[in-house]
């Protein structure tokens, strides 16, 4: 992976200077929060399309009754069998182009919410005051750029939802036509309130990112400090790669079960009863969802399609954080040499 040397970062290159725009605007559209947005955006959509068999498999297994689901081989075997390859990019589009929001206004977000904190002299004074550490910093502003992400693209992760199940076994016919098509149906039919379904799910599971992103920067720390001993200023390819998929890993374990109940929230609908995953059990929420799980499926319910999940996380995770790293170090290496270029001395001629 291309590096460079210490001095110079693109943060520094964005860091306000005498007679530079610090202004609310200046800041909002700063190459500092775009470049991470389209790196993340990028990387994320590239992961995704590697590995989009997988997430199509996890979600039919996670809306699968008792005893309905399949171990992945034998679920993709008999997608195939059934659907033909086809079956396994159900929806590939309107995922991609939900992704690609997602991931743009979170990682925007992020970097844009620490840049804010970072150089205002009152936050930078409190949190010295308070001792709070870089993993809880990370962790709080994760959870923050998840909540702004929710608010924005919830409804195309519902439509996206429906997308990808409509027209499988065991979940009705094909009845959309597109993201729009959805959007509109449901908002006709059901009410501006389902294109929210599984909101509050989302907002709780604004800890999975947060916790992935705050386990990546807090290792990623250790490890370019490691790095510098031997010349190097970012990771390698393989310690991102590593460390992407062992904090994606971490992320999922611990919020599994919220993202079970998120996806047949998502899909279910009060105008189609083939929609209620099991035996037309009707969800009112998020708890009243893990409540009934529990109660109708078991423990193993809680956590069903979660061996495929962990694959396709993990995958996914290191693949899209090996590729930002590998954007933000191109963008990073063409900023700096546009703003040296603005700062050499004129020439004598």
């Amino acid at each position: 992976m291309a590096h460079l040397s210490r001095t110079p970062k693109i943060e520094d290159v964005a860091t306000p200077e005498a007679g530079a725009d610090t202004t609310i605007a200046g800041q909002l559209f700063s190459v500092t929060a775009l470049s991470h947005a389209v790196s993340g955006s990028v990387g994320g959509n590239v992961a995704m399309l590697a590995f989009y068999p997988l997430d199509q498999l996890v979600m039919r297994a996670q809306t699968a009754g008792k005893g309905k689901s399949r171990n992945p081989l034998s679920a993709m075997k008999h997608v195939l069998e059934v659907e033909g390859i086809g079956g396994l990019y159900r929806g590939l589009g309107s995922t991609l182009m939900t992704l690609f929001a997602a991931n743009f206004i979170y990682f925007y977000a992020f970097h844009l919410l620490r840049i804010g904190f970072t150089r205002n002299e009152v936050s930078r004074a409190l949190g010295k005051k308070l001792r709070i550490s870089r993993a809880f910093f990370n962790l709080a502003l994760g959870t923050l750029a998840g909540a702004i992400n929710v608010a924005f693209v919830q409804p195309l992760w519902v439509a996206n939802a429906r997308l990808k199940l409509q027209g499988t076994e065991g979940h009705g016919e094909a009845r959309y036509k597109g993201v729009v098509d959805v959007l509109c149906k449901v908002y006709k039919e059901e009410g501006p309130t389902k294109l929210w379904a599984g909101v509050s799910s989302s907002l709780l599971l604004c800890l999975n990112p947060a916790i992935q992103f705050a386990v990546y920067e807090t290792i990623k720390k250790f490890l370019v400090r490691r790095n510098q001993g031997a010349g190097r200023e970012t990771l390698t390819s393989a310690q991102a790669f590593v460390l992407g998929a062992f904090s994606k890993w971490c992320a999922t374990l611990t919020t599994y079960p919220l993202q079970v109940a998120q996806t047949r929230l998502r899909f279910q609908s009060s105008s189609d009863r083939s929609s209620l995953a099991i035996g037309n059990v009707a969800y009112h929420g998020t708890i009243d969802c893990i409540a009934k799980i529990y109660k109708y499926e078991g423990f193993d319910g809680l956590f069903r399609g979660v061996q495929t999940k962990l694959w396709h996380s993990t995958l996914i995770s290191a693949l899209m954080f090996l590729t930002y790293e590998k954007i933000q170090a191109a963008v990073e290496g063409f900023v700096l040499s546009q703003a040296g270029k603005k700062r050499l001395p004129p020439k004598i001629k």
